[in-house]
C-alpha cells in the first residue's frame, strides 16, 4: 500500500453519507403514522437551512444544538405535544 506523507488530515462528511440520517424517525414510525416520512424530511431539511444560515451569519452553533432546534421546529410544525 501506498504512503502518503504529505497527509496530515482527512476529513469527510459522514452523517448521511454513511449513517442512516432517518434512523431515528424509523424507530417511531408507528407513533408518527402516515406523517413519519415528511416527518423526518422536514426535520433534516430544518437542520441543512439552520447550519447553513449560522454559517452565513457568523453565528456557530454545535451540530447537536442544530438538531435540537430543528427537532422542536418539527415538531411544532406538525402539532406534536407529547414526548414519543
Amino acid at each position: 500500500m501506498k504512503k502518503f506523507k504529505n497527509i496530515k488530515l482527512c476529513v469527510f462528511d459522514a452523517y448521511g453519507t454513511l449513517f442512516d440520517i432517518n434512523s431515528v424517525t424509523k424507530q417511531y414510525c408507528e407513533e408518527l403514522g402516515d406523517i413519519a416520512e415528511p416527518f423526518s424530511t422536514l426535520w433534516r431539511s430544518k437542520q441543512l437551512e439552520y447550519s447553513w444560515l449560522r454559517s452565513l451569519m457568523n453565528r456557530y452553533e454545535d451540530f447537536w444544538c442544530v438538531t435540537e432546534e430543528s427537532l422542536d421546529y418539527t415538531l411544532d410544525y406538525f402539532n406534536i405535544k407529547s414526548e414519543l
